[in-house]
This record gives C-alpha cells, sequence and structure tokens, in this order.
C-alpha cells in the first residue's frame, strides 16, 4: 500500500495536525493542503457542501499529496458510503454516544466479512472499475480507511468504556464545543480541561489515538502533553486575525500584535 493510503500509521508514531475546512470550495481545501497541514477535515457536518462538492475537495486535498477526512452530517449509511466510495482516507462521525452506535458505523465503513459496506466497483476509491485485483482491494480498503468518532456529550462519557472496546476505530475526537455545553462547563474552565485532560488519558490507555481541537500553538503543545496525537485547528480564525491586523495597522498608523480568538 502507497504511503497516502496508510497514513493513519502516523498517528501513532507522532503528534499529526489537522485543519478544518468548511467553505464548499476545492480551492480552498487544495490551499489548505498546501499551507503544509498533515491532513485536511472537511466539515460537512456543519459545512454547507453538495456530494460533488466534497468528492472535489477530497481530489483536490489527495492531489496536493495531503490525506483527506469528510466529517459526515451525520452516523448514516448514505453520509459514510458516499465519502468513502468519492476516495476520502477517512471519515469522522459526529456524536457517537454508546457501544451500540460505535458498532453500526464501524460495520457501516467496512467491506464484507468485517462489515456490512456496500460493495461497488465503479467509483472513484475503486479507481473507477480499473482496479484489478478486487479481493485485494476490499482488503486494502477495509485496513486503510480511518475512522473517527466523536466523544461530545456526556453521555458519550458516561459509556466510554464500552465504546472504546469496539473494534474498527482508529481515533477518538473530543469536540470541545458540544461537550462543553453538555456538561455545562465553558471550554477555558479549568476543570473543563481537567476533564478532557482524563478523557484524553482514558482514550491512550485504552490503546487508542485521542484527538482534540486545538485553537493556538500553547493549546497544541498542551493536549499533545496530554497523549492527543489527532490535533485539529481551523483556518477561518487566523485568517481573521491576519485581516483584521492589517487594517487596524493600515487606520492607525501603528503595528500591533496578532491576537488569535479561539472558535471555541
Amino acid at each position: 500500500m502507497d504511503g497516502l493510503k496508510m497514513w493513519k500509521g502516523r498517528f501513532k508514531e507522532d503528534v499529526q495536525i489537522g485543519c478544518f475546512v468548511t467553505f464548499a470550495l476545492p480551492d480552498i481545501a487544495e490551499y489548505t493542503a498546501m499551507l503544509g497541514v498533515d491532513f485536511l477535515l472537511i466539515d460537512n457536518e456543519h459545512g454547507v457542501m453538495e456530494q460533488s462538492v466534497l468528492a472535489d475537495m477530497v481530489r483536490a486535498s489527495q492531489c496536493a499529496g495531503v490525506p483527506a477526512v469528510v466529517r459526515c452530517a451525520e452516523k448514516s449509511y448514505d453520509h459514510i458510503q458516499k465519502a468513502l466510495d468519492f476516495g476520502a482516507d477517512g471519515i469522522q462521525i459526529p456524536l457517537v454516544n454508546s457501544a451500540e452506535d460505535a458498532k453500526k458505523v464501524v460495520d457501516m465503513s467496512l467491506f464484507p466479512p468485517e462489515g456490512k459496506r456496500g460493495v461497488a466497483f465503479l467509483p472513484r476509491a475503486a479507481r473507477y472499475g480499473l482496479v484489478e485485483d478486487k479481493k485485494a482491494y476490499l482488503k486494502e480498503a477495509n485496513a486503510s480507511r480511518l475512522l473517527c468518532c466523536q466523544v461530545e456529550t456526556k453521555e458519550a462519557l458516561e459509556h466510554l468504556e464500552e465504546i472504546l472496546a469496539v473494534d474498527g476505530i482508529d481515533v477518538y475526537f473530543i469536540g470541545p464545543g458540544d461537550l462543553s455545553t453538555s456538561v455545562g462547563m465553558s471550554t477555558t474552565d479549568p476543570a473543563f480541561l481537567a476533564l478532557v485532560e482524563s478523557t484524553v488519558k482514558r482514550i491512550v490507555a485504552a490503546g487508542k489515538t485521542a484527538g482534540y481541537y486545538v485553537g493556538s500553538a500553547a493549546a497544541a503543545r498542551q493536549a499533545a502533553g496530554w497523549g492527543a496525537t489527532y490535533l485539529v485547528t481551523a483556518i477561518t480564525p487566523y485568517m481573521a486575525a491576519g485581516a483584521r491586523k492589517f487594517l487596524q495597522d493600515v487606520r492607525t498608523g501603528e503595528d500591533h500584535v496578532l491576537q488569535v480568538k479561539d472558535a471555541y
């Protein structure tokens, strides 16, 4: 298997920095990939994206040599099947709150006999029917696809041990916005950060990869210190901060320190 297909093994070796892309534009996906991030997280949960645009965004990222993960709008067969068929390197699934939820998304993302993903050899993932060894393709697709499940509710925390016991999940991503709201805290509350730290350590202790959203270099170092290696930021706050600093400097004739506001 080529390096891009087996990229998910890198999370066991070192911290990888991904970037959310929420604008439905292949050019933005390609541009972000060219900035030097380790992977793109194309956000179809909160972004507004058509399937054909999603496919082009995945293609744009991969053509720049950067793996692309699609955050699905929901944990349904249609969203999972489409993302994998058009060649996404991985999928990220929201609101996985129980072992039953986890087992369902694993089943939907793996070809038989490991799962129940529908078999087709005409989509982009199978080189539009040009794969010569179909059995090898099915086996490779199961081995190389990355499945990330989001831990973002109080319910998910209560069932975390059972969720972690489900085979076939590669990454457990702690969603700070939803989780903080679910437990009644702010994302900057020391008690919330302690909760995140303990959750990351529970995930790592189970031999799994932990993920987290980071809005600054300091937050990234903190999360990495806890043991998280699937770290995701967003380009939007940096774009806004850079533009505002430029306008302020021009209008005041002074230079100001760039201040990035965390999206959470």
